[in-house]
């Protein structure tokens, strides 16, 4: 019961807070909510939202100034994405797509609150903003991401000492398994190898040769995402990778997690913890913003 009149409590003071901050009403996304195979739509004013995504999308135990810096980001991507899903019915899902939405926490509020109505603007207008868990020391720009996407000024390819190239891990996948994930991503043929062809500036494995498959390249982002769709995302975590075979199987050695664009959220958090504010952080990942 305690929790219970805790939570109502927490829930009135948001909408007070919000109102002297100078939120309106009419202020509000429409989220689609997936759950038994199906989305149902649900509006959640935009700082319930902010706050409730950071709850879904934050690292643990994140310090004040790291989550008031996401929460600016979070209400930035939310403002130049409104409509992501409009045929749909609803502006943006609660998955990795758009942004993940779990229930908000007092702490999660209270960032949430303390940014109200803050976004990040390039020349007056709200800035394109991308952030994932770790950059493993090295952002990424967005055409190695998505090709054909713009790379502003504010989003650069450059090295970030905040994560300092965490996390690192290690998977071994069997050639059966990348030719059943391969597979399931419209290639065709049998599977004889796999080596890293190519590059880019950020150090990613940016073009992979697929000896004995139709077609015979894939990007490394493309190929994270083909494994993560059959396999799992837990195995190909980021396209910062080196790439050994042995034997039936390839062993994949990283760092990093997510596609590296703009904002490092396990990097702001340890800088937030070395004493950076909320305003150094977006100024190390979107340089030459402002927050408006």
């Amino acid at each position: 019961m305690r929790r219970t009149c805790a939570r109502v409590a927490s829930a009135a003071l948001l909408g007070v807070l919000l109102l002297a901050a100078g939120a309106s009403a009419q202020e509000s996304v429409r989220v689609g909510v997936y759950k038994d195979g199906r989305y149902t739509v649900e509006r959640v004013p935009m700082e319930t939202y902010v706050a409730r995504v950071l709850a879904g999308e934050a690292a643990r135990e994140s310090p004040p100034a790291a989550l008031e810096a996401l929460a600016i980001v979070i209400r930035t991507y939310a403002t130049t994405n409104l409509g992501r899903h409009t045929a749909a019915g609803f502006d943006l899902c609660d998955q990795t797509h758009c942004q993940v939405m779990r229930t908000a926490t007092p702490t999660t509020e209270r960032a949430a609150l303390a940014t109200a109505g803050k976004v990040l603007l390039y020349h007056g207008e709200p800035a394109t903003v991308y952030y994932s868990a770790s950059c493993g020391g090295r952002t990424e720009k967005p055409s190695n991401v998505w090709p054909g996407a713009e790379d502003p000024p504010y989003l650069p390819s450059q090295d970030d000492d905040g994560c300092g190239g965490t996390p690192q891990w290690s998977t071994e996948l069997r050639i059966t398994d990348l030719q059943r994930a391969l597979r399931a991503a419209g290639f065709s043929g049998t599977l004889k190898n796999v080596t890293v062809a190519a590059r880019n500036e950020s150090g990613r494995a940016s073009r992979i040769a697929l000896d004995g498959l139709t077609p015979s390249f894939i990007s490394g982002q493309d190929l994270r995402a083909a494994i993560g769709r059959t396999l799992g995302w837990q195995y190909l975590q980021s396209a910062a990778f080196e790439l050994k075979r042995s034997g039936d199987a390839f062993r994949f050695e990283g760092h990093g997690a997510g596609h590296g664009v703009g904002m490092c959220v396990i990097g702001s958090a340890k800088l937030a913890v070395a004493g950076e504010t909320s305003t150094q952080i977006l100024a190390r990942y979107f340089p030459g913003t402002v927050i408006g």
